[in-house]
């Protein structure tokens, strides 16, 4: 057996590694999934904060999140330890976003404080929430590159990463059935600290359970800032990825913040609890249908015609749910949740595929630094995507709530929210496919940088070896 080959063999991953790695995404997943689908509603409806101050919370966002997303990528990188780059942040982080995300739903009503502190709480609240949750999920995408070199193993670790993102996400979509009944603010605060709770333990998991590949951050020789950030815009992988990735972060965001407008407003009528348990329903049987298919796919056909099936998928079929009446909208969210394989799941495999194309070019591992580059230009599409909503909601009249009881809304305004959750996310979703369609790196390309990096590692190993030796 050749040195590339154990080199390979060592970076196959036990299932009980892929589990203690996969449970940190329970956690991130259901508290983004839960300040994606229910924050704006929270300080829409039950705070009654105007569209306006929501709007620029979500503006002065996309501000802080230029800065800090490639600083972090970049630091993490350069961080040495004995516990590896990248196991530190996700130690440290987790209390941080644990206390931030519960800060966010502690705000005192507007009839209490009135329009513009509960405005600078909830822009305070959301910055550090997002300064703690970019430090600890660019170290745990860029770990998930790191622990193996190996495509089927990273697909093989994104199916259960998976797995765990979904009960997160599950969480955040069904405990407001279970809470939202409840007086005042009281079922937004236990919604949150159930999810801060569930967020601390599953990420102290990966902290305390996965070990790094030290030799990454014990041999290389970081780049400087400007350099890491030069050799990352040029790279064409890289910018076709991102721009893809921008039209799916601001479509899932916008998905899940309209979700609970669009089952109250556009259903008049019907139970708002069987709407939800049914296109929940028609997502998961979706979801799961999709990584059925879509596994069998990437290994007859690869990453490249795999996601761009995923992302054909997910448009028409948010195109359907803005489009079809009533129950038969559920076809567009099977087709979504049939999507939701690539966009969720191989796109960190993606950003693995340009990191080890780069690993050739400058000899060096730089996930976090790909991974920061990467949100510096499509984490704004969160707030964008906020905005976007709260702009969408002036612009077609919708009516807040009165005395806590929902106003009935206009033919007008339940059209705005079809366009808003359905036709314009699946026609951005569809252009994302388009862009996509022209990522370089596959077939042949794909199995030379594989060689060639498998001698990369070997040599980085053996320096490792060699320096612990003489240490």
């Amino acid at each position: 057996m050749s040195g590339n080959d154990e080199i390979l063999k060592e970076e196959k991953l036990t299932l009980k590694e892929k589990t203690y790695f996969s449970a940190g995404y329970l956690g991130t997943n259901a508290t983004s999934g839960l300040f994606m689908s229910s924050l704006i509603i929270f300080y829409r409806e039950q705070l009654l904060l105007p569209e306006i101050y929501i709007f620029w919370a979500y503006m002065l966002f996309i501000v802080w999140n230029a800065v800090n997303d490639p600083l972090f990528g970049w630091l993490s990188d350069r961080t040495s330890t004995k516990w590896g780059r990248r196991i530190p942040y996700l130690m440290i982080c987790a209390p941080i976003l644990a206390l931030s995300f519960f800060l966010m739903w502690a705000s005192p009503h507007t009839d209490v404080i009135g329009d513009v502190p509960v405005f600078i709480w909830m822009t305070l609240s959301m910055l550090l929430f997002d300064t703690a949750y970019t430090a600890a999920n660019i170290a745990l995408n860029s770990l998930s590159q790191e622990i193996t070199m190996v495509h089927k193993e990273r697909v093989s670790l994104q199916v259960i990463v998976m797995a765990f993102g979904l009960i997160g996400m599950l969480m955040a979509l069904l405990l407001p059935m279970v809470f939202l009944d409840m007086p005042g603010t009281s079922g937004f605060l236990f919604m949150a600290l159930i999810i801060s709770i569930a967020q601390l333990i599953s990420m102290w998991i990966v902290a305390f359970k996965v070990k790094e590949n030290l030799e990454f951050s014990h041999v290389d020789d970081p780049l400087s800032f400007i350099d890491s950030m030069k050799h990352t815009f040029k790279s064409k992988a890289f910018l076709i990825t991102v721009s893809m990735n921008f039209c799916v972060i601001f479509v899932n965001n916008s998905l899940l913040e309209n979700l609970f407008f669009f089952i109250y407003y556009a259903f008049e009528g019907l139970d708002e609890t069987v709407v939800l348990i049914m296109i929940v329903l028609s997502l998961f049987i979706g979801i799961f249908s999709g990584i059925y298919y879509f596994i069998k796919i990437n290994k007859k056909m690869g990453l490249k015609v795999t996601m761009t099936r995923s992302l054909l998928s997910m448009g028409f079929g948010l195109v359907l749910i803005g489009i079809l009446p009533g129950f038969f909208c559920i076809i567009g969210f099977f087709l979504t949740g049939f999507g939701f394989f690539g966009t969720l799941s191989l796109i960190t495999t993606i950003f693995g595929h340009i990191a080890d194309e780069d690993e050739v070019k400058t000899g060096i591992r730089r996930e976090a630094a790909i991974f920061g580059a990467n949100a510096f230009v499509t984490k704004p599409a969160q707030s964008v995507a906020g905005g976007f909503t709260a702009l969408m909601l002036l612009t077609f009249h919708y009516q807040e709530p009165i005395g806590g009881v929902r106003q009935l809304q206009s033919v007008f305004t339940v059209f705005g929210l079809r366009l808003t959750i359905g036709i314009i996310p699946g026609i951005i979703i569809l252009l994302g496919a388009l862009i996509f369609s022209f990522f370089p790196i596959y077939g042949n390309y794909y199995e030379d940088i594989k060689s060639r990096m498998s001698t990369i590692q070997k040599a980085r190993k053996d320096k490792y070896i060699q320096k612990v030796k003489k240490a």
